[in-house]
This record gives structure tokens, sequence and C-alpha cells, in this order.
């Protein structure tokens, strides 16, 4: 695995871009995202979406050299995360889903395949229900519709910040490794460095204890095809997991084995699934 990451990282460090590294402004906000490969007639761009106090780079550099190969993939950096400053005022999900399409309408780009992680498939959802014209089609790895699909104990740490976790959900939570990581991507990346973790957790904290999420009126008319994914060990509850494939009329479901939260947007099996699912979409 760590060879794997050191040649993505020297991939993305020398690949040719189709755009570089630009930001939108987005009332009045700037929005950094990133554009990897070039465009290709008859495939659609991929929208990557990172995870919660993540950002393009920690959260997808095992799968961008595969997917940039033959096709546009583009990454954005959500409010406070990675190289885009927060700004007044909370995160939702329709705040971050305004700050999307403001990147996408810049980029010119219709349709895409949306490829989100954690709190990236929660905007995933978001997207597809909000956007459907947008979505080509929708891959949402370790997220549920709403805190239902979390394990309870997880949305009550949320609301409750000071509970201490019990062991089992610990192993089932970023490790020491992986804070270790968001930590050092905040000191290279973020605006306010460091500085910036703590209120950033207060935001996602607050909007992870609202009643976000969809309804599954809304998340059965989904028109675009639909792979869920999640890990063995993760904590989106597996039989929620089965009730989104059940809800989606084109949906597939994929539970890797041995694999947490955390480790599911890294898995080895994830590019070629991709790749199937993209290829499905594209000719049907």
């Amino acid at each position: 695995m760590r060879r794997r990451l050191v040649m993505a990282a020297a991939f993305l460090a020398a690949m040719p871009l189709c755009a570089g590294a630009e930001t939108v402004s987005v009332g009045g906000h700037d929005i950094w995202y990133h554009v990897y490969g070039k465009p290709a007639e008859g495939r659609s761009p991929v929208l990557l979406l990172h995870g919660g106090m993540m950002n393009t780079e920690l959260t997808w550099s095992g799968l961008i050299p595969d997917l940039a190969q033959d096709r546009m993939v583009i990454g954005i950096d959500q409010q406070g995360h990675g190289h885009s400053a927060d700004r007044d005022g909370p995160i939702t999900l329709d705040s971050m889903r305004a700050d999307t399409l403001g990147v996408l309408d810049a980029l010119g780009l219709g349709k895409v395949h949306v490829v989100g992680f954690s709190l990236g498939g929660m905007l995933g959802f978001e997207l597809a229900t909000e956007n459907p014209g947008r979505i080509a089609s929708l891959t949402v790895i370790s997220a549920p519709q709403d805190n239902d699909g979390f394990l309870p104990e997880l949305v009550e740490l949320n609301r409750n910040p000071a509970q201490t976790p019990s062991p089992e959900l610990v192993e089932r939570l970023p490790s020491p490794k992986d804070i270790l990581g968001i930590r050092s991507s905040f000191q290279m990346q973020n605006p306010k460095g460091t500085g910036a973790i703590v209120p950033l957790m207060k935001k996602l904290r607050s909007l992870l204890a609202s009643d976000w999420g969809q309804s599954d009126k809304d998340i059965a008319a989904i028109p675009a095809p639909v792979m869920i994914v999640i890990g063995d060990r993760d904590f989106v509850l597996p039989a929620h997991a089965l009730h989104l494939r059940d809800l989606i009329a084109d949906s597939w479901l994929a539970i890797l084995p041995d694999t947490t939260h955390m480790e599911a947007p890294q898995h080895p099996a994830l590019p070629e699934m991709l790749r199937n699912r993209f290829e499905t979409a594209e000719n049907p």
C-alpha cells in the first residue's frame, strides 16, 4: 500500500494538467479545484468529493492516477478544507452543493460522474436529488442518506462530543495515523494551517447533528445509475446500504471485506469498479 501511495504522489506531481489548480469565486468566496487528465470524447468527466476534515489529495491520491489516464477528473476542496479557506456561516449540504455547481459551471461542464466519500457521499446524494440533470452516475462511498444510516453511537457522539466512544466504535473511527495525516494536510494546505481544525470540526458536528439528509422518495427518484460502497467495518450500517440499493432502480452495492471507513476510498478494487460503472453508464 505504501508503494502504491508513493507512486501515486509521484504521478500527481509529474502529470500534465488540463487546467491545473485554480479557484472559482462563489458568492464572493474562493473555492479551490484541480483538474487532472484531459477531456475525452464519449467519456464524461469525473467529479471527486472528499471526506470531512480531508481534502482532494488526502482522500483520492490513490485513485486519481488511474482515472485520469483517459478522462478529465476534477477534485474540489470544499469550504474550510484543503486549499479552500473557511468563511462566515455554517457548512451545509446546500452551501457545498452551490460551491460545487459553481466550479462545474465555471468549467462549462454538464453531466459528470460523481464519486463522493463520507461527507462527499452525503453531498453526492444532495446533488443527485436536487440537480439530477448534472449526474451521469453516482458512486457513494461510506455515506448514508441521513443519520439513521450511521451507527447510533456515532450519531450520539456527534451530538455530544464529550461522550467517550466504546472500544468497538474506536476500532472503526480514524486511527492515530489517519489523524496525523489530516493534521499534516491542514498544515501544508489550509490558509490558516492547523488553526482551522477546531472551527471546522465544530461546523461539521453542527451539520451532522442537524436534520440533514434526503427522504426515501427523493432517493428513489434518482434517475442516474448509483453504486453504493461501504466497508464491512464501516460506521455506515450494512442494513442501510441494502436499503439504499433496494430504493434505487439502477443501483449496485459493494461491501468491501476487512475494510474500515477510512480505508474504503483507497481500496485496491475501487478503480476497476468505478471504470466498469462509468462504462456501463456511458454505453447502456
